[in-house]
């Protein structure tokens, strides 16, 4: 979860407690707590389990669907999104803070006669649907009103869930924490301060305001770094350290670092640690990085693309519409091992560029069907997909350490290997190798001509080719 998402968790926390001070939150504690009827203390608990993902579901529904129809209309959430998001969050929390009247409110109840129509888990389920929502029942924050705009401004379906599911907690909480404990003295006592001091509900939007203003300024932190120009004629980057390495429009390959620019002695180059390598014909030269030393020159069959490590090289080849992902030792860079196909596809199917990690490389796998990212442990020989899919493109991952970069493309309903730039929405994502942490969206363009291309993954920044326009360029997002 990234810092913005954390921010707009908490503060959608916040605005969903805020409202068990509604109508519809005091009668949810009565309908399904224990007061007047103590012989039903089961049927209590087995609702609130109910209620709570009820709710869940209700904010996910919201909040999540108004995020992908942003998603649908604009796409990109580049500068102008967190600007329009962190401006809500603004409005908002003035509002909250000087306690303005709630407008436009809502003025609707739950219905009634579900609880005696129905078994009651079944109808606090639905009751929490309806509350989760947030804009069925009655309003009690300007911050659901601002949630729904910056859940909409920035368009990622992924920040809507997490918005979404901790509205929906927000708006369980007093609810399930009160109703098993409403005949009780704690319970009554609870009961009676929030319908008799307004000053409690003063308080918690004060609350909203608060947590409104630290998401503002998430929402304007990340504005300033959302994308920053690295290369403005450049392609293929390879990040090792703070050394990037990239090809020019005429794919002289090309050294960045320290300030300092270096020519290279062949194309599509690529850093591997301390080392790094280029193709030059049908050979691949291996230099240090540092000193741009030459170390070793390594025959290779038809080479299109390379990738390296401190311990191995692998290079992609291309003969007569057959792809091969061919694997050497270069523990002793001077006296290499024998070149090893780890794996191949004949057109239409390709392979695209490898990248390496702690002896893992990674490459995707694309078929009239399905496309795939692979992952090939070069030690042991083990092999198996990472991500699969039928209905979106996948491409050229990046490895470091535990995760994994690459590009994800849509193509608004037509074949995966549609060309239309109008119908492409183009995502670039960030995972776990084994699962954990979930996937991320980093950076994403919609209906745009310039092409999320080749990427490369550094310690704190994700970086990627542009590709199209006046010619390719070079950004880099945070990670």
């Amino acid at each position: 979860m990234s810092a913005v998402e954390a921010s707009l968790a908490v503060a959608a926390l916040a605005i969903g407690a805020t409202g068990a001070w509604s109508p519809c939150g005091f009668s949810m504690v009565e309908t399904i707590g224990l007061a007047g009827d103590r012989g039903r203390r089961l049927t209590t608990v087995a609702s609130c389990a109910a209620f709570v993902p009820g709710a869940v579901a209700g904010g996910i529904a919201t909040f999540g669907l108004l995020s992908v129809i942003g998603d649908l209309v604009h796409g990109t959430a580049g500068r102008t999104a967190y600007l329009v998001a962190a401006a809500v969050a603004v409005v908002a929390a003035v509002a909250e803070a000087r306690g303005v009247r709630i407008a436009p409110q809502i003025r609707r109840q739950l219905p009634e006669g579900w609880r005696w129509r129905m078994p009651l888990p079944v109808a606090a389920c639905l009751y929490g649907v309806l509350l989760g929502l947030g804009f069925t029942t009655f309003v009690l924050s300007f911050g659901v009103w601002a949630l729904g705009g910056i859940s909409l401004a920035l368009g990622d379906p992924g920040t809507g869930l997490v918005v979404g599911a901790a509205f929906g907690v927000g708006r369980a909480l007093p609810v399930v924490v009160l109703a098993p404990v409403v005949d009780r003295p704690f319970g009554r006592r609870c009961i009676s301060a929030m319908a008799e001091r307004p000053a409690l509900y003063r308080l918690l939007r004060f609350g909203d305001a608060v947590a409104l203003g630290l998401a503002a300024v998430m929402l304007a932190t990340t504005t300033a770094a959302a994308e920053r120009l690295e290369v403005a004629r450049g392609a293929d980057p390879s990040v090792a350290g703070k050394a990037l390495a990239f090809q020019k429009k005429n794919r002289a390959g090309v050294l960045r670092s320290g300030g300092t620019v270096h020519g290279l002695p062949g194309t599509d180059p690529a850093l591997g640690g301390g080392i790094g390598a280029v193709i030059s014909g049908s050979q691949i030269r291996i230099f240090n990085r540092f000193s741009l030393n030459p170390i070793a020159t390594v025959a290779a069959f038809h080479p299109q693309a390379v990738a390296l490590g401190p311990s191995w090289l692998v290079y992609l080849s291309l003969s007569h519409g057959r792809y091969a992902l061919r694997a050497r030792s270069i523990t002793d860079p001077t006296n290499p091992g024998k070149a090893e196909v780890i794996a191949a596809a004949s057109a239409p199917a390709v392979i695209g560029r490898p990248s390496i990690a702690k002896g893992r490389v990674a490459f995707t796998v694309s078929k009239r069907r399905t496309n795939a990212i692979r992952l090939f442990r070069l030690a042991s020989g083990d092999g198996r997909t990472l991500v699969r899919s039928r209905k979106t493109q996948l491409l050229n991952p990046s490895l470091l350490g535990k995760r994994i970069l690459y590009v994800r493309v849509s193509r608004g309903g037509q074949p995966p290997l549609a060309t239309s730039p109008r119908s492409l929405h183009q995502s670039l994502m960030l995972r776990g190798l084994a699962g954990h942490g979930g996937t991320r969206r980093l950076y994403r363009r919609h209906g745009d001509s310039r092409r999320v291309w080749t990427t490369s993954l550094g310690t704190r920044r994700a970086f990627v080719t542009l590709d199209g326009g006046n010619g390719p360029r070079i950004v880099s997002v945070k990670r």
